[in-house]
């Protein structure tokens, strides 16, 4: 198999999520019920105003916080059924996660920041960078391959941190406001290149972004509001 094809991607059902903190008293729901589905394969943007659950509700389905009610249920397999080890297995194998803030390793070569993922899994060395490689190569970073995070700019880290996001070969790829600190023709140039890959690969993928613009170019618009999930 590939790296341009990848392992496909997962179908998504979320239903009925709850997510409540409680805070100085305080009971606060920031999901109230949320549910939805999304196809195999299916790109979605998830809007809606800040503070309204986004990033929780992405936590959620990278299973990198429990929902309080509610589950999730990706290819047929509900959360709420598998063991904790099952769990650390799918974060780590089955879903990549793009931050706005890259949360690149600062000492660490874009290569190495790539190949981390499959170090972590006891992937050999050479076979890890291997497919690091591949990956940089992929986002057009295959001159800087040795340059460390700080010496890139804010779209050339973004690349680094979508490749290392794919270097698992996921099924479910999470793109938390990935281009959030980026200008907007740098914001275009990395959702461009993020629609490209997953069309690729035919990964399933929800993006955060407060960007309309960058939205319509997705398969679906989903609003979060009051807690809900609704068409955008």
């Amino acid at each position: 198999m590939s790296e341009a094809q990848g392992r496909g991607g997962a179908s998504l059902e979320v239903r009925e999520l709850w997510r409540t903190f409680h805070k100085g008293g305080q009971q606060i729901d920031v999901l109230r019920g949320a549910s939805m589905a999304v196809g195999t394969g299916e790109a979605v943007a998830l809007v809606g105003q800040s503070g309204s659950g986004k990033s929780t509700f992405l936590h959620i389905l990278a299973a990198l916080e429990p929902p309080t009610r509610g589950d999730v249920v990706v290819s047929g397999v509900a959360r709420s059924t598998v063991s904790r080890a099952e769990l650390d297995r799918f974060r780590n194998r089955d879903v990549g996660l793009v931050f706005q803030f890259h949360h690149l390793l600062p000492d660490q070569t874009a290569l190495d920041n790539v190949a981390m993922p499959a170090l972590i899994a006891r992937e050999p060395l050479p076979a890890a960078r291997a497919r690091a490689r591949a990956l940089l190569v992929r986002v057009g970073l295959e001159q800087r391959l040795q340059h460390r995070p700080g010496e890139l700019s804010g779209g050339e880290q973004q690349r680094v941190a979508l490749a290392r996001a794919l270097v698992m070969d996921p099924v479910l790829l999470l793109a938390d406001e990935p281009t959030g600190n980026l200008d907007p023709g740098t914001a275009a140039d990395v959702i461009g290149l993020l629609r490209e890959v997953q069309k690729e690969r035919g990964v399933t993928l929800i993006v955060v972004t407060h960007a309309m613009d960058l939205a319509a170019r997705f398969d679906r618009v989903v609003r979060l509001s009051s807690g809900l999930l609704v068409a955008g």
